[in-house]
């Protein structure tokens, strides 16, 4: 029994049927049959009722199947686990981020990465939440991540990058843009244009009206920054942004809400993860970059009386 012979038989049992199966495997048709039959041969039991028109498996065929379906994806597992030692011995650090991060952070963190350590990579995956890069993180299955939260841990496994200001965006053509400071109170008419319900920014917002005795008005939930932005410069609605994201924008305004709300940037990595050499120089590299001159001018770091409010 070979590898070879549980993939035909695993693919045969999908596609019942030979000549489909020897397409989608990119060989012969006889090279299914010879394989399959001397499975069969090895395990004295006819797998396959061939008496149909479609390949059916029979009692024992599909036993088996249940078998050679474990044992494929067992190596596959251990393929993918071989090949991130190699990949960590070549210094690939796995890199998980949520939307905001990608556009508005990453360009220069990555940039700055590769100027200090020209030899490594990052394998950036996009993710649709803080919460799912933690998730990642913690099974090993991301190096580090970056997360979004309201509260600062004392755990080993958590640096915080930057704490911003979330701000009310609105047109500079509504009322509410007459006003330097704005309260939760003065938004229970307005419509919301929010992030998906399972980001912080919305979460953060969510509870914040609730606890001022209102369930936010929420015209449109996007995954998409630049479609928030524009119906808001549109006067189609309202939105709570972080500072860093929206600085440079002039289609609509900036209000402080009172009393503020503030969103921790941080970098994290797994619970249970052992740092190793390649991880020992990312955190070097990231203390080093959320210091440097560059990254203090472009995040405009919230003062202190700001976040005692």
């Amino acid at each position: 029994m070979d590898f070879r012979q549980l993939e035909y038989f695993c693919a045969i049992s999908k596609l019942e049927n030979f000549t489909r199966t020897a397409e989608y495997l990119h060989v012969s048709q006889p090279s299914v049959t010879k394989a399959i039959k001397a499975l069969e041969s090895e395990l004295k039991l006819t797998l396959i009722d061939r008496r149909q028109k479609h390949v059916t498996l029979t009692k024992e065929g599909k036993a088996f199947l249940l078998h050679a379906e474990k044992i494929m994806k067992d190596v596959e597992d251990t393929k993918n686990d071989m090949a991130r030692f190699q990949q960590e011995k070549l210094g690939t650090v796995h890199f998980g981020i949520p939307p905001m991060v990608e556009a508005y952070l990453f360009p220069d963190l990555f940039t700055s990465f590769k100027d200090m350590y020209p030899d490594m990579s990052l394998d950036v995956k996009e993710y649709s939440d803080s919460t799912e890069v933690l998730q990642k993180a913690d099974k090993g299955e991301l190096d580090f991540g970056i997360i979004f939260t309201d509260k600062l841990s004392d755990s080993d496994h958590e640096m915080l990058i930057q704490t911003d200001n979330l701000s009310l965006c609105v047109s500079p053509e509504l009322e509410l843009a007459n006003k330097n400071h704005i309260e939760f109170d003065d938004l229970r008419n307005e419509q919301f244009i929010m992030q998906q319900s399972n980001t912080y920014q919305y979460q953060h917002v969510y509870e914040r009206c609730v606890e001022r005795g209102f369930v936010p008005n929420i015209l449109l939930c996007t995954t998409q920054l630049k479609t928030i932005k524009q119906l808001v410069a549109n006067r189609l609605g309202i939105s709570v942004l972080p500072d860093f994201v929206t600085r440079e924008e002039t289609k609509f305004v900036r209000r402080q809400l009172t009393p503020p709300l503030m969103v921790h940037i941080c970098l994290y990595w797994g619970k249970d993860k052992e740092l190793n050499d390649r991880d020992e120089r990312f955190l070097n590299f990231m203390k080093q970059y959320i210091a440097s001159d560059e990254f203090i001018k472009n995040f405009q770091p919230v003062k202190k009386d700001q976040l005692e409010g």
